[in-house]
């Protein structure tokens, strides 16, 4: 059962990653295309911290972004601040209501709160770094123990599991 628990958490971890990693980059794509449509200066770096920033959940992508307004608020004034604004919470709106459920949902099931809750002790107690690794350890730990805490199905003798009549107490076997 210890392999088949490890097993689960390798899959539980290597999805995420993967979903991670998928979801990082649709949010840079997304961060660069919509400051280049705004002319803002930095766009290719800005996207390029969008994407390092998603790695840490919740979080990390809406302060890079947070980033992204102020550079823009500073190289083409307050409209295009506000407009690449609502372009975060567009972004983080997409990212949270489809992406996330999409990619992750069947990877990583961990309530959102459990997320959150994660996410403040690894940084309260790692920096950043906990806070990167924070989720997929709690998301593995989740995934060996659900699988360690099934029962395992009863053992099946290798026979048919219809009844030979004869053995019924109380009846004739001749019908």
């Amino acid at each position: 059962t210890w392999m088949t628990a490890g097993a689960a958490g390798w899959y539980t971890f290597s999805g995420y990653t993967r979903g991670t990693v998928i979801i990082a980059f649709t949010d840079g794509i997304l961060a660069f295309t919509l400051l280049t449509i705004m002319g803002v200066p930095l766009a290719a770096p800005l996207a390029v911290l969008v994407f390092i920033g998603a790695f840490i959940p919740l979080i990390g992508a809406p302060a890079a972004m947070v980033v992204a307004m102020i550079v823009a608020l500073a190289a083409n004034g307050l409209w295009s601040a506000v407009f690449v604004g609502v372009g975060i919470a567009l972004i983080g709106q997409l990212e949270g209501h489809v992406l996330q459920p999409l990619i992750m949902g069947k990877q990583v099931s961990l309530h959102p709160v459990v997320v959150a809750l994660a996410v403040t002790a690894g940084t309260l107690t790692a920096g950043i770094l906990g806070a990167v690794i924070s989720v997929p350890l709690v998301a593995v730990a989740w995934a060996v123990y659900s699988h360690l805490r099934t029962l395992d199905p009863p053992m099946d003798d290798g026979e048919d599991d219809a009844e030979d009549p004869r053995d019924a107490p109380g009846e004739d076997a001749r019908g």
